[in-house]
């Protein structure tokens, strides 16, 4: 009998999509809102937005700063391709979300990575962003919460990167806040807050995490005019707009937010707790307790060579291969995010799936 697999590796939670989200798609397909629609999205969904930032941030963001894409993955796709010219080099803290790397490369640039530092938290160390900073370098791009650490950036660490950028004025900021309803404190603050920076800003965000509609595909970019206008351009030529009946379920999502981040949140952080208590017991597995979202970044470095001389494992990716074969759990190594002995493992499962995860990982690390 072979043993099931428990998808530790995912990037979604286990959470349904919220009952009002649904209710208002369907009755956007009963109101017969099955056309095109706009090609930068619909005005209610990027008025709502503009009313998020401003109840939640007390920024002022016009709607028409506001592009709806086809999620988040294409906003920054559409930003990267609108910001960088080939040569441009995008520094970016590690460990970062695995696709970037290749996002950057096919907008003709390069990622410079800032190496990690689990043994400080994951802190924002400007000096070492400063110290990668060149003539070619265009965009400093940031993840807020992390992606996989769950870090959030404090205040002070966001205004220590603010006073760079003023350092740097022609330095671009990228501010990808894909998980922040997710965090455990409560919601966190948008780089957008830096007004005087405006113009050289941008942030990623949408659905998929923060209100479990992975699937909906609704993402949104908010930049400076002249990017948008080209990523709107871009957009138009590449796929139009997003379906108008999905993005109806998302105007009403963004009206509930509190409410939804709140039982999200609270479930999230009971399954945390459950998490880091078991991985205590497991000394070989070093970890970081995230600040928000559903992972938590395992270095691993202890069951690999040449820390462990008795180790089988030469590698990340050996020692993954071989939890998946004999215990049935599949996490995702965190080479491609730039810290090759880590593995990304989700903790957004029900909570008996979870427990069985947990039984399961002990018995492969002892």
């Amino acid at each position: 009998m072979n043993l099931d697999i428990i998808p530790l590796h995912l990037g979604l939670s286990h959470f349904h999509t919220p009952s009002v989200a649904i209710e208002a798609m369907q009755e956007a397909v009963a109101q017969h809102q099955t056309f095109y629609g706009p090609n930068e999205g619909l005005p209610e969904l990027r008025y709502a937005l503009a009313q998020r930032y401003l109840e939640d941030d007390g920024v002022p963001i016009p709607a028409e700063q506001i592009l709806i894409t086809h999620g988040t993955k294409h906003a920054l796709h559409l930003y990267l391709h609108s910001l960088l010219q080939p040569g441009d080099e995008v520094v970016a803290p590690a460990p970062y979300w695995f696709a970037f790397p290749e996002l950057v490369r096919q907008s003709g640039g390069k990622l410079v990575p800032v190496p990690a530092n689990p043994e400080e938290e994951y802190r924002l160390n400007v000096e070492e962003l400063r110290s990668r900073i060149t003539p070619a370098t265009k965009l400093l791009l940031l993840t807020n919460p992390g992606n996989p650490t769950g870090k959030v950036y404090s205040w002070a660490e966001l205004q220590q990167v603010a006073a760079l950028l003023e350092e740097f004025p022609n330095l671009h900021l990228l501010s990808d806040e894909i998980y922040d309803g997710l965090g455990y404190k409560g919601p966190l603050p948008s780089f957008l807050r830096f007004e005087s920076l405006r113009d050289r800003v941008a942030v990623v965000n949408g659905f998929s995490k923060s209100f479990a509609m992975s699937g909906w595909r609704i993402g949104y970019l908010i930049a400076p005019f002249p990017i948008l206008e080209k990523a709107v351009e871009l957009q138009q030529k590449w796929i139009s707009g997003v379906s108008p009946f999905l993005q109806a379920g998302a105007v009403e999502a963004i009206r509930q937010r509190h409410r939804i981040w709140q039982q999200f949140r609270t479930e999230l952080e009971a399954k945390r707790e459950r998490v880091t208590t078991v991985l205590q017991k497991m000394p070989k597995l070093q970890f970081t307790v995230p600040d928000a979202g559903y992972y938590v970044t395992l270095q691993v470095d202890r069951c690999l060579r040449p820390q462990d001389p008795a180790s089988p494992f030469q590698l990340v990716e050996e020692w993954a291969a071989a939890l998946k074969d004999q215990v049935g759990l599949e996490v995702l190594p965190a080479t491609n995010m730039g810290m090759p002995g880590a593995v990304r493992m989700s903790f957004a499962l029900p909570d008996d799936v979870l427990e069985n995860a947990l039984l399961r990982l002990q018995a492969f690390v002892s």
